[in-house]
């Protein structure tokens, strides 16, 4: 092995989120010192790591292809099985957004962007608001430790995305389950037992939505189902199959990633009270603490695509059906972009922030997901400090969207006013 080849090994990690914890900080660290764009054997993979090149892979300057799920979770299954096996997880992420590419991909975003609009997001606001409430003061009243993640970060984004669905708080504990088997659909070769219920999770979520769709075509009433049953454009309207894929990503972006910021966000204020207390006495800054903790915590990891065409980027040559992991959580921590990245900055221009990944797949929800962390954020910080009890975090099996397993906390009540 040549003094090359053995520097790469050196550097090579697998992309185990529960093993690495922030510990992936300092790998990824380390890949983009080396060069921004890296051969990983172990992930097989294409690793980009540098801002100038993750950014360039989102605004579609390059061969790359969204069309990607689920080919990364079954490339360990023998193709002629994955069909056979898994039928329901091999057809359904050809409607899910953030798997199609042009000209499909605008066709769907024009049709889907007025339910993620401003207004439709501000309509929401009071249910966030009484939710973020009601979730902390059921915290207040918890003596000693207990688990926040549980009791609170998944609570507050559950109860806004079903009702944003238009169903019941019941189904918390369903949604739970389903986010977090959704969002393995982008890891890396997803071991047998798990792609088994990711397929019979999509044939429960379709069962409860597909009767949700035909109650709107027959009496539409202004949220967001009836938003997408009745989203027209030069005649074009959305089938069964595209509303489901709508539901689908609107399930994971709208709740597992913002829990998992909330869990990670309030993790990352205990350990720095100092910036707790300057979001504490900067409310004008809220927007841009909310963005900073996301690029801080780096929820967002990756994205992954394929390359569509034989190219050459950056003295590397790729080659079609490679992946590539855009690892806009690496970007945000590039030092040429972001000084002392390991530092929360409330001064810190936020305009190459790439956590809602910019460009084409742009996230279609990041006005819906800025509204819950906007509101939950300064009613935490106003009411309470958090201890860690356990130091080291238990992050879950998921890479493209880390977050908590759970997180044992103490609450301390701040003095009223």
């Amino acid at each position: 092995m040549s003094q090359t080849d053995q520097a790469a090994a050196a550097l090579d990690f697998a992309l185990d989120p529960q093993a690495l914890g922030d510990g992936l900080f300092e790998k990824l660290d380390a890949l983009r010192a080396a060069g921004p764009i890296f051969w990983s054997e172990q992930n097989r993979a294409w690793i980009v790591t540098g801002h100038e090149e993750v950014l360039a892979g989102f605004y579609g300057k390059l061969p790359l292809s969204a069309n990607r799920l689920p080919h990364l979770a079954v490339g360990h299954i023998p193709e002629p099985l994955r069909y056979e096996r898994f039928p329901n997880l091999m057809e359904a992420p050809k409607a899910w957004l953030l798997n199609m590419d042009d000209p499909e991909h605008q066709r769907i975003r024009r049709l889907v962007q007025k339910a993620f609009s401003r207004p439709v997001v501000e309509s929401l606001r009071p249910d966030v608001r009484r939710y973020v409430e009601e979730a902390l003061d059921r915290a207040a009243g918890i003596d000693g430790a207990f688990d926040f993640v549980a009791e609170v970060a998944r609570l507050i984004p559950g109860r806004m995305i079903l009702k944003v669905l238009g169903l019941g708080d019941e189904l918390i504990g369903r949604l739970h389950h389903w986010s977090i088997l959704l969002n393995s659909v982008g890891n890396i070769n997803v071991p047998l037992e798990r792609l088994e219920e990711i397929d019979g999770a999509l044939v429960e979520m379709r069962q409860l939505f597909e009767p949700e769709y035909e109650k709107r075509r027959q009496a539409p009433c202004g949220d967001f189902l009836s938003a997408l049953v009745t989203a027209t454009e030069d005649g074009d309207q959305l089938s069964n199959d595209e509303m489901f894929g709508i539901c689908v990503i609107t399930l994971i972006a709208g709740h597992d990633t913002t829990a998992n910021t909330i869990a990670l966000g309030v993790a990352a204020l205990a350990r720095e009270p100092g910036a707790a207390d300057e979001i504490r006495a900067r409310p004008d800054m809220v927007a841009n603490a909310v963005m900073e903790l996301q690029r801080k915590v780096m929820m967002s990891t990756l994205m992954s695509r394929v390359v569509a065409e034989d190219f050459e980027w950056a003295g590397h040559q790729l080659r079609a059906g490679d992946f590539v992991l855009l690892a806009q959580g690496a970007a945000n921590r590039d030092p040429a972009i972001f000084p002392e990245p390991d530092r929360i900055d409330l001064d810190r221009r936020q305009t190459q922030n790439l956590v809602f990944a910019p460009g084409l797949h742009h996230c279609i929800g990041h006005l819906l997901a800025k509204m819950v962390l906007g509101e939950f954020f300064p009613e935490y910080l106003r009411r309470f400090d958090a201890e860690l009890v356990d130091k080291s975090l238990l992050f879950g099996p998921t890479i493209s969207f880390r977050g908590l397993d759970r997180m044992q906390v103490r609450l301390k009540k701040r003095p009223a006013g």
